[in-house]
């Protein structure tokens, strides 16, 4: 079995240093995850710890690799709609794709399209494509990792408003397949709106997992993992804010954590199996800092992911 797994950051090298990071250790535990039990087909050369930044001609090269591949998954921003082009071209070649499809990808892409699909079945921030009553924060509804957002009293083009809500900033793992599984729900540390770190797991809740699997049964075509950002305002309100069609940060710690091969779920729920309880072992963060540090998970750029035991 050979799986084309492909990680836009590490490819093209041309996003922050601070999201290439991300995409470099979502890159590397799945990579470890696969290997166990297939080839991999990608762009990067593992050497111990780091890897190597590759650019290149996507058209041509991207192709070829998905030729050799009996699956396929794509990791990618959603900026410049690139995991959208990336899916259908996946699709256009027929490679079983372990992600969601295309049209589930178009929907999720873009946060005013995820409100307006959304609203009226779960709760979810005031958002508009004007000003509302203050403090509202502006976000690009094309974007990812936190990419131009800030409170504002204007709203530019291509951004939505949405109501400033005072909370926990959670998000939720899920495999959807024929059945919608929770894997787990995270702590996500977050910095004036930049990704910092993640806590797995965050204590579980009911009235979270249900939301979060009420927005994905919302949304046709979401399929593998599926990453649902919730904040659980300080009145114990779960509120939706996005939904992520593609891996997420979180899921680096879920081995360490859980003891289970994220990958290998991926193609159990690919071919219809079903998916085991996985029940933590420990509670650990993930640290995204400046820096090499030492004992990091992964490192470049003059950035690190470190992984930290919170208990036994």
């Amino acid at each position: 079995m050979k799986v084309f797994l492909f990680e836009f950051a590490t490819c093209f090298g041309n996003l922050p240093a601070s999201i290439t990071i991300e995409g470099l250790g979502m890159f590397k535990s799945l990579y470890e995850g696969f290997i166990e039990f297939c080839d991999v087909v990608s762009f990067i050369s593992l050497d111990g710890i780091n890897f190597d930044v590759i650019s290149f001609d996507c058209s041509d090269k991207f192709v070829c690799h998905l030729e050799r591949s009996d699956f396929a998954l794509v990791i990618a921003p959603e900026n410049d709609w690139t995991l959208l082009k990336l899916t259908r071209i996946v699709e256009e070649f027929g490679v079983p794709n372990l992600g969601s499809s295309s049209k589930a990808i178009e929907v999720t892409s873009d946060k005013w399209n995820i409100y307006c699909k959304l609203k009226g079945k779960v709760d979810m921030p005031k958002t508009s494509l004007k000003p509302i009553d203050p403090p509202f924060i502006i976000k690009p509804r094309v974007s990812c990792g936190g990419e131009g957002i800030g409170i504002a009293d204007n709203v530019p083009d291509g951004y939505i408003a949405q109501e400033f809500i005072k909370g926990i900033d959670l998000s939720v793992s899920l495999i959807v397949g024929d059945n919608i599984e929770v894997l787990s729900i995270n702590k996500q540390i977050i910095e004036s709106f930049r990704y910092k770190g993640s806590i797995v797991p965050f204590d579980f809740r009911e009235d979270v997992a249900d939301v979060a699997m009420k927005a994905v049964e919302s949304i046709r075509g979401l399929f593998g993992y599926v990453g649902v950002d919730v904040i659980l305002s300080n009145d114990e309100i779960p509120y939706i804010v996005d939904v992520n069609a593609r891996m997420t940060t979180s899921s680096i710690l879920f081995r360490d954590v859980y003891g289970m091969n994220l990958a290998r779920i991926l193609i159990k729920n690919y071919e219809g199996k079903s998916i085991p309880e996985y029940i933590p072992k420990r509670k650990m963060m993930l640290k995204k800092v400046e820096g090499n540090a030492k004992n990091s998970y992964v490192s470049w750029g003059g950035y690190s992911l470190v992984k930290e035991v919170l208990n036994g």
